[in-house]
C-alpha cells in the first residue's frame, strides 16, 4: 500500500502547480458541508440511543462522535478503533443494566451506515461501468476481462456487506440452526445473559423497521452524498467542473476503500481510489491529487478537532482509562 500511494502522491510539481491555482475560499463550504456530516452522523446515533433508551444528551452524542473520529487516527483498525474508544467510554458511562445497549447502539449505528453506503454503490455501478472501464493502474497494465472481474468482485462486496448487515435482524431464524443456535446457547451462558440482551436490543430495532429505512435515507443522502458535496466544492476551489457521475462514483468507491482496517481514518485507500477515478473520469492528475489531498486535509482537521472534544470533555479521565486498555490490547 505504501508503494502504491507514493506512486500516486509522489510527484511535487503536479500538486504544487494545482495548489498555486486553488481558491482557498471554497474551503469555507467545504468545512462547512462536512461538519453537516459529522452533526447528521451524531443526530443518527442519538435517535437510535433513543429507541433503546439509552440515556445520551445530543452534546453528548456529538462529543463521543467527534472523539470516534480523533482515536480512529490512534487506535489500529481505522474507524473500528474509534467506535471501540466510543463503546468503552459509553459503557462507563452508562447506568447498569444499560452498558451493553449502549455499545450495541454504537454497532446499529455502523450498520445503518454501512448499509446507506452498499445501496448507494450498488446503485451507481450500472451507470458507472463505463467510467471504471477507463480505470487505469500505474504499475499494473489492466485488461477489459480484469475491469469487468473487479467491478463484479466490487458488486459481490456490497452484496456481502448488505447481508452482513442484515443477517443480524433475523437472529431468531438463526437459533433454530442447530450450529449457531447451540454456539449462541454457549455464548449467552459464558457472557452471562449478554447474548440474550443483544438479540433483545435487534428485536426492538426491528420493530422500529420503519425508523431504520428512513435513518438509511438520510445517511444516504445528508451523511455519504454530503462527503461528496465537500468534495465538489474543493474542486470548484481549483476551477475544475467534474461530473456528477463520476465525483460520486469516485467518493462512494472511495469511502468503502476506507473502510478497510488497514490505514488510519481510512486515509491512504481511500486517497488512491479516487484519484484512480477522477483521473479515469478525465481529471488532470495533478488536480485529482491536490483535491484528493486537500479533502484529506478537511477529514484530518475535523478528526484532530475531536481531540478537543476529548480535552474539554467532564468525562475525559474515563476515556483515558478507555483508551490506555484499548492500547495495551493492541500491543498486546
Amino acid at each position: 500500500m505504501k508503494n502504491v500511494v507514493s506512486t500516486y502522491l509522489g510527484n511535487p510539481e503536479e500538486i504544487a502547480a494545482s495548489s498555486r491555482a486553488f481558491n482557498y475560499w471554497w474551503l469555507i463550504p467545504a468545512c462547512a458541508i462536512y461538519l453537516g456530516h459529522i452533526l447528521v452522523c451524531a443526530w443518527r446515533w442519538y435517535r437510535l440511543t433513543g429507541m433503546l433508551n439509552v440515556q445520551l444528551s445530543t452534546f453528548e452524542a456529538l462529543s463521543l462522535t467527534m472523539q470516534g473520529n480523533f482515536f480512529s487516527l490512534v487506535i489500529p483498525g481505522g474507524a473500528i478503533g474509534g467506535d471501540v474508544v466510543k463503546m468503552g467510554v459509553l459503557s462507563k458511562r452508562s447506568k447498569a443494566g444499560s452498558k451493553v445497549e449502549g455499545a450495541f447502539t454504537i454497532l446499529m449505528d455502523r450498520i445503518i451506515g454501512m448499509i446507506a453506503l452498499f445501496l448507494l454503490a450498488l446503485m451507481l455501478l450500472i451507470p458507472a461501468t463505463p467510467l471504471l472501464m477507463k480505470v487505469e493502474l500505474p504499475q499494473l497494465p489492466l485488461t477489459d476481462t480484469m475491469r469487468i472481474t473487479g467491478i463484479i468482485v466490487l458488486a459481490g462486496l456490497c452484496i456481502a456487506g448488505l447481508a452482513a448487515s442484515c443477517v443480524i435482524f433475523f437472529h431468531r431464524r438463526v437459533e433454530k440452526l442447530p450450529l449457531f443456535g447451540d454456539l449462541m446457547h454457549w455464548g449467552d451462558r459464558i457472557t452471562h445473559g449478554m447474548v440474550s440482551r443483544m438479540t433483545a436490543a435487534t428485536d426492538i430495532y426491528a420493530k422500529q423497521w420503519k425508523e431504520l429505512a428512513v435513518l438509511t435515507i438520510v445517511s444516504i443522502f445528508f451523511v455519504h452524498l454530503m462527503t461528496v458535496a465537500a468534495f465538489s466544492c474543493i474542486m470548484a476551489g481549483l476551477g475544475i467542473t467534474v461530473p456528477v457521475l463520476t465525483l460520486v462514483t469516485a467518493v462512494t468507491i472511495g469511502n468503502i476503500a476506507g473502510l478497510i482496517p488497514l490505514c488510519p481514518g481510512g486515509i491512504g485507500g481511500r486517497d488512491v481510489v479516487i484519484i484512480t477515478i477522477l483521473a479515469a473520469g478525465g481529471v488532470a492528475i495533478g488536480d485529482a491529487k491536490t483535491g484528493q489531498l486537500l479533502y484529506t486535509a478537511t477529514v484530518l482537521f475535523f478528526n484532530l478537532l475531536g481531540g478537543v472534544f476529548f480535552l474539554f470533555d467532564p468525562g475525559r479521565k474515563t476515556t483515558e482509562e478507555t483508551l490506555k486498555k484499548e492500547l495495551e490490547a493492541s500491543n498486546g
